[in-house]
């Protein structure tokens, strides 16, 4: 497997890791709660991150057509349990994972349409294979330590979720 394939998936398998870490302390009312009404909750962003993981790397690199919802991934106000939401976040991994593990080091480079439905309101845009995995990592990333922090200050004791060290 490509070194940028590679590391791509291994950083997005690292997040997803700590988001089971995060989420599966947590009760359905914890990860639906929202700290302002115009935030999203612990839940919202998983629907976000398996919906975007989904549309970049099944649909636009995988080729499959884009049925993204994504309007719904902030709109939901509950419905899933932590482990449905984790469950749902899993089997778009196995998706991702058997598209990539099919990519060669030329598909890197080809061009990819990432489409979205008109109920979005966001423009279609086409980046390189390559820049469409780096993209995803990175979101996934930035997404996850927004659920991680809010899952420390939600749960009852002080626990250090990831086992870092962290000085007082």
């Amino acid at each position: 497997m490509n070194e940028i394939i590679g590391e791509c998936m291994r950083r997005l398998d690292q997040s997803l890791g700590y988001l089971e870490l995060a989420a599966g302390r947590l009760t359905e009312d914890q990860i639906w709660f929202r700290p302002r009404p115009k935030m999203n909750a612990i839940g919202n962003l998983c629907l976000h991150l398996a919906g975007n993981e989904y549309q970049h790397l099944v649909c636009a690199v995988g080729g499959r057509p884009a049925e993204r919802d994504r309007p719904s991934e902030f709109l939901t106000r509950g419905g899933c349990t932590p482990e449905e939401l984790l469950e749902s976040l899993r089997e778009v991994r196995r998706e991702s994972r058997a598209v990539v593990n099919g990519l060669t080091e030329k598909d890197l480079e080809r061009a990819v349409t990432v489409h979205y439905t008109e109920s979005s309101e966001m423009e279609n845009y086409s980046w390189s294979i390559q820049k469409v995995l780096i993209g995803t990592a990175e979101h996934y990333a930035y997404h996850t330590g927004q659920i991680v922090y809010l899952a420390k200050w939600l749960q009852e004791e002080d626990v250090h979720l990831l086992n870092w060290k962290h000085y007082d």
